[in-house]
């Protein structure tokens, strides 16, 4: 999951870097510390630029923003099956942090779907997702 998803940050980079940017800029002093089925990895801003990295245990509770969730929860949202909040409400998508903190993660995530769905490396890159979720 960290690795695609940072391969989704590089071809936005890429391809669209003005949306790239975006998401950087809303990320800046907002580290999110992400669980997905057990893999654990911080999304922030660095130099910049979006960017995934690993991350242990020890640093979900440090984390401006903590998500848990599965990759069958995030494919229902993207595909309507179910709206993000619907997920959170049915305790398939678990955030933690600050109401500030909370609301410029939002932003950073809807300015990346802003991005995605624009850029042409996408489809191959959810297609990828979707066989990982099987």
């Amino acid at each position: 999951m960290a690795r695609l998803l940072a391969e989704s940050f590089a071809a936005l980079a890429a391809e669209l870097p003005e949306a790239h940017a975006r998401v950087a800029a809303r990320l800046a002093g907002l580290p999110v510390a992400i669980r997905v089925d057990g893999e654990r990895f911080v999304v922030e801003e660095n130099g910049g630029a979006a960017r995934v990295r690993a991350a242990g245990a020890e640093e979900e509770p440090a984390a401006a923003v903590r998500v848990a969730t599965s990759r069958r929860a995030i494919l229902d949202v993207i595909d309507a099956r179910r709206s993000l909040a619907e997920a959170v409400l049915a305790d398939e998508v678990e955030v933690a942090g600050a109401l500030s903190r909370l609301v410029a993660a939002r932003e950073a995530l809807v300015a990346y779907v802003h991005g995605a769905v624009r850029c042409p490396s996408f489809p191959a890159l959810l297609e990828r997702f979707r066989r990982s979720a099987t």
